[in-house]
């Protein structure tokens, strides 16, 4: 098992450089905006993506084939594949929180705890798309997968962007915004919460689809 999470993680590491690469120059455009939504949200939601790159990867050198030549199941590839997922969510998040301090220590505006809500309501989101994600890469492969990819993609900054206009017009009551508020300080933890229990849902579903699959 750790094996084949290792595996994934060295193959990761070679596109580092590209990866580290794009981070740095949208960093630019980070630091010149007073929005930790905007790097934060990119920042993990394209290091969830890069399990979808180690498929790719092992479509190509049919690794799935040779795996299961070995002492692994079909239950051990998939979790390995939702492991690769939750640690590079969870280092692009690191990542995001590191930019959003500097970024705040910059700007003499450093604000801990809106970091670390926005970080948590994007984690979770990164957390749903993998989600999402993953089933239909099993079921369908990932090149007829990547247009479902851009749509889940693209999905939560459509729902971030019009939520946020909408919200704007609300005129809302004082009682009506200390619940908004209370809310809103636990809104971290109740969408991981559910994005935990939808990933558990997720891998029960790609482990069926890649138990049935003929390699």
């Amino acid at each position: 098992m750790n094996g084949l999470i290792l595996k994934d993680l060295y193959n990761l590491k070679n596109n580092g450089k590209s990866i580290i690469f794009v981070i740095v120059v949208f960093s630019f455009v980070f630091f010149s905006q007073n929005n930790i939504g905007f790097l934060t949200g990119y920042t993990i939601l394209l290091a969830s993506m890069l399990v979808i790159n180690t498929m790719s990867y092992d479509n190509i050198a049919k690794w799935d084939k040779y795996a299961l030549t070995m002492p692994v199941t079909r239950k051990g590839v998939v979790f390995s594949k939702y492991m690769v997922s939750i640690i590079s969510s969870l280092i692009g998040a690191a990542i995001a929180v590191g930019l959003c301090f500097a970024q705040g220590i910059y700007r003499h505006n450093l604000d801990v705890i809106e970091i670390l809500t926005v970080t948590g309501v994007v984690l979770a989101m990164g957390f749903l798309f993998i989600s999402f994600m993953l089933p239909i890469v099993y079921k369908f492969g990932v090149e007829k997968s990547r247009i479902f990819i851009f749509i889940i993609f693209i999905i939560p900054f459509a729902v971030i962007i019009v939520g946020k206009s909408k919200f704007a017009k609300l005129k809302l009551s004082p009682l009506a915004i200390q619940y908004m508020n209370v809310i809103l300080q636990y809104l971290p933890i109740i969408l991981l919460l559910i994005a935990i229990l939808v990933m558990v849902v997720s891998y029960s579903i790609s482990v069926k689809v890649y138990s049935n699959k003929d390699m």
